[in-house]
């Protein structure tokens, strides 16, 4: 459904040198971080903040504002279609908290031209559980993949604890 890139597993020359010899790249690392977390962060924004009244465009183009081509495609043709209903049913309007915990796994993915991802687990605090939600709840984590397109970090999607599992394994892909 995704096309989640083949990834790549950790840059073996980063992992070999000393923490005084690595790449002047590597040093940046700090501030890719820094924009990848800005990105994780804004795209669990707009994907859970809701408002029903103002309409599945509105939700979508803030969406898309954050997320990678290829996220914004499957929002719109799949995802959103899916939800929207279910939140005018239930005339859904939530806000969210959201809290960054940890940097939990980065890769390059081969198939985006060697583009860096990255995957944050993040805490979610809605101001409402959603309508679809099987057992309603207000406070979660969720796991966010990051991918630099353009030269900008980008929402892709979220996660599950299986898919990052795979991530981590050589060869692995969700």
């Amino acid at each position: 459904l995704w096309g989640v890139p083949k990834l790549l597993g950790r840059n073996p020359l980063v992992q070999s040198l000393p923490p005084t010899q690595l790449p002047t790249q590597v040093t940046q690392s700090g501030q890719e971080d820094t924009a990848a977390q800005k990105a994780a962060v804004a795209g669990a924004q707009a994907f859970y903040t809701v408002d029903y009244q103002k309409g599945q465009q509105a939700w979508l183009d803030r969406l898309c504002s954050a997320s990678t081509q290829t996220g914004c495609a499957v929002y719109q043709n799949v995802i959103g279609p899916n939800l929207w209903s279910g939140f005018e049913q239930a005339q859904t309007v939530t806000t969210v908290k959201v809290t960054p915990q940890e940097n939990v796994d980065e890769q390059v993915a081969e198939t985006r031209g060697d583009a860096p991802m990255q995957v944050w687990r993040l805490q979610i605090e809605l101001s409402d559980p959603w309508p679809m939600q099987k057992e309603p709840q207000t406070v979660f984590s969720a796991l966010v993949l990051v991918i630099k397109e353009s030269g900008e970090w980008k929402f892709e999607r979220f996660l599950t604890e299986e898919e990052l599992s795979a991530l981590s394994n050589p060869g692995g892909q969700p």
